[in-house]
């Protein structure tokens, strides 16, 4: 990880997030002491690079239900909060679209991350996925002023109509359903000042010249910025 950070300094780069820990399969697997343990290595890796985030990823909730696994991420997030905030990163509870419920994410609405990141205390912050949360009814509620803080990083990318799969179909900006200029608009006027990602899994664009999909993605995000000004 030091070489990395070098590297990345060298190049005038930067890592607005780390992906990922939290996962509950650790928990499952080993117990609760693994867990904390990969998310200490996380938040020891996020800070050699410069990370300001970590994406928390929390897990499904089919093994022991969805109340006791979201129970179980707040213990987790308890724990490693505080050497999260002692390090200078936040964990970055992601929300998961509800189809991911029972294998991936059982934190699913935006609203619930702001409550588990508000119970666990410094050290935490949430993570804005497109792909998750564009068709949330309480998501622009969830972004005014007092919640923008939490926000640790927006990623961003668009909802392919139809999709083709839950996790490796997502479109690029402005190529599905999701309201990316209201959103972006929404976020800018309320004071967000935080990184945007683009983070777009596809089999589709993953085919393409990776120079091609760079290019493509700068002019998608100059003319969402110029729609969201508009």
């Amino acid at each position: 990880m030091g070489r990395a950070r070098r590297l990345l300094r060298g190049a005038g780069a930067w890592v607005p997030s780390l992906c990922k820990a939290g996962d509950l399969a650790q928990w499952r697997e080993a117990g609760p002491r693994a867990a904390w343990d990969d998310c200490r290595r996380a938040i020891d890796e996020a800070a050699e690079i410069g990370a300001g985030a970590i994406v928390f990823v929390c897990g499904g909730g089919a093994a022991a239900g969805l109340e006791r696994a979201r129970a179980e991420v707040l213990e987790l997030l308890c724990e490693a909060a505080p050497l999260a905030a002692r390090a200078g990163v936040r964990l970055g509870i992601e929300p998961f679209h509800p189809m991911h419920a029972a294998e991936r994410g059982c934190v699913n609405t935006l609203a619930q991350a702001l409550r588990l990141c508000e119970e666990a205390g410094a050290g935490c912050g949430v993570v804005v996925d497109v792909f998750h949360t564009w068709w949330d009814p309480d998501l622009h509620a969830s972004l005014d002023s007092r919640h923008l803080p939490h926000v640790a990083t927006v990623q961003l990318c668009d909802w392919r109509v139809p999709t083709r799969h839950p996790v490796n179909d997502r479109a690029m900006m402005g190529d599905g359903a999701a309201d990316l200029p209201g959103l972006v608009r929404r976020l800018e006027r309320n004071g967000y000042r935080g990184p945007y990602e683009v983070e777009i899994f596809s089999t589709d664009w993953w085919a393409c010249a990776p120079d091609e999909v760079v290019r493509i993605a700068v002019d998608r995000c100059r003319k969402l910025w110029t729609a969201s000004t508009a």
